[in-house]
């Protein structure tokens, strides 16, 4: 199973390729593609690399959404609010897996073969998990994504 580990403050790009499961996205790739969003959007440049919490309009508006787009990859996202404590559902037979953030850390929990994956960069390996209810509290963002 492919786990990225952690360089630098790129939490958020080893992330999205330990959810896609290779180096779907290089470093150099990420801060491009983050400047982009960033320039669309007026926000400083290197806030969606940078902040601690990104901007996330709800759908694919917010910097996953966007990189995994320019790469060609179509998705259908579902987010589990941040603020509060909520009840995380499987989205259908499409999900690619979860990214899951809070203020200082994103990883993702990638679904193979049916079962559920935490692979998270400062973590040593992936750990197989049986229930989404570790997320279920306030304070950790999730965010479902689904193959269009």
């Amino acid at each position: 199973m492919f786990h990225q580990k952690q360089r630098g403050s790129y939490c958020r790009c080893h992330a999205l390729n330990n959810l896609v499961g290779k180096e779907f996205v290089t470093l150099k790739e990420f801060d491009n593609y983050c400047n982009e969003y960033d320039k669309l959007n007026a926000f400083a440049i290197g806030a969606s690399r940078n902040g601690h919490l990104f901007y996330n309009n709800g759908g694919t508006d917010n910097i996953f959404g966007y990189i995994l787009k320019k790469k060609g990859i179509i998705i259908k996202m579902d987010h589990y609010d941040y603020y509060q404590r909520k009840k995380i559902k499987h989205c259908d037979k499409g999900t690619m897996g979860y990214l899951v953030y809070n203020a200082q850390h994103t990883y993702c929990v990638r679904i193979v073969n049916g079962e559920k994956w935490m692979i998270d960069s400062m973590k040593p390996s992936p750990k197989k998990i049986a229930t989404m209810n570790i997320f279920e509290r306030k304070g950790v963002g999730v965010i479902c994504l689904t193959k269009e």
